[in-house]
Parts: structure tokens; C-alpha cells; sequence
């Protein structure tokens, strides 16, 4: 039972959070990035799932930072937590957690959430690649974070000249309506 002087900051068992949605759980053991998920009746235009994965990023770096604060030595471990696939020790936290399926079956769709308890350093660094081989950004779907209208940043020179026959100084020396009409003839856009 909570203290009466304790206010709470939100309902964790409230009925409906607004999802998508980032929250930072602290047991004094370990933190969790418990993430929300992503309604199917919501389209996820390019540049919410852009907005989606800075947000994210933003969200990840604030945890590391938190546990760092915590224990610059030692900080403790983070974990990532997809809605609907939250593991015991998380759900354990709470004195009255319902398990909903439909939301699990929704986040079972997106592939990183498979492994249902992931380090939060390891998503961060995934999130925060700058570079992906060309048949990644050929690829549907793209990589999570990756900016759909400029993929040729996400080519290594190497690749890039590859790709679009051009170094990166040619190509950026041109008129933005050539470039784009390049990148759509090669595939990268």
C-alpha cells in the first residue's frame, strides 16, 4: 500500500496509455525502457517513424546517462521492454499487471522485439549506425532510424560511388532535382 504523502506520477495500471510511448522504470537493481507500442489503426508515415526513432534514441541515452548517475563505477543494467512482452522481473514491479494479448500480437510483428528483454546500450548502438551496406537501404523495410529520403548518407563512400557512380562532391555539386532523380533511378529513394 503507498504512503499517503506519496503522490504518484502517473497510473502504471491505468487502462490505456497513449502509445507510442517511452517510460523509465527503477527497481534499485536494474532500470527498464518500458516502450510502447504502435496502434495498427496509426500509418506510420516516414517522418513519424523518424520522429518515432529519435524520440527513442533521445530516451535510450537518457537511461545510460541516469545509470551512470547512479553509479559511475558500476552503473546497473538497463533493458529495453516491448509492451505485451514484458518479462517477470518487470511485471513483478507491479501489484496488479494485466497481460493483453492483442497488445502482444502487436508488438510481436516488429522483429527486435523477439527477444523481448534487450540491453538498452545494444539498441542504441544499432539506432545510432551511420553506415549500412547498400542491399540494407535496398531492403523493405529499412532499418530502423534510417531516413527514407536520404539514404545515400547511410553509404559508405566506397558504396556510394558504387551505387550511384558519382563521389559524394559530384553528386552533392548538383542541382537537388538531378540528385533526386538519381537516387530514384538507382533504387535510393
Amino acid at each position: 500500500e503507498l504512503d499517503e504523502d506519496f503522490d504518484a506520477i502517473f497510473n502504471p495500471n491505468a487502462p490505456k496509455l497513449i502509445s507510442p510511448v517511452l517510460f523509465l522504470v527503477d527497481n534499485h537493481h536494474e532500470v527498464y525502457l518500458w516502450q510502447g507500442w504502435w496502434p495498427v489503426e496509426n500509418k506510420i508515415a516516414g517522418s513519424a517513424r523518424m520522429r518515432w526513432a529519435s524520440d527513442r534514441k533521445c530516451a535510450m541515452e537518457t537511461v545510460l546517462q541516469y545509470c551512470k548517475g547512479k553509479n559511475v563505477k558500476n552503473p546497473p543494467k538497463s533493458y529495453l521492454i516491448h509492451a505485451g512482452l514484458e518479462p517477470l522481473t518487470f511485471t513483478n514491479m507491479f501489484p496488479s499487471w494485466e497481460h493483453r494479448d492483442e497488445i502482444a500480437e502487436i508488438t510481436e510483428m516488429d522483429a527486435e522485439a523477439s527477444n523481448q528483454i534487450i540491453l538498452v546500450e545494444d539498441v542504441l548502438a544499432k539506432l545510432c549506425q551511420k553506415f549500412y551496406p547498400l542491399a540494407d537501404l535496398l531492403a523493405r523495410p529499412l532499418p530502423e532510424g534510417v531516413d527514407p529520403l536520404n539514404l545515400e548518407i547511410y553509404l559508405s563512400n566506397e558504396d556510394f560511388e558504387a551505387a550511384l557512380q558519382l563521389t559524394r562532391e559530384e553528386y552533392n555539386a548538383l542541382p537537388s532535382w538531378k540528385q533526386v532523380n538519381l537516387k530514384k533511378a538507382k533504387g535510393l529513394f
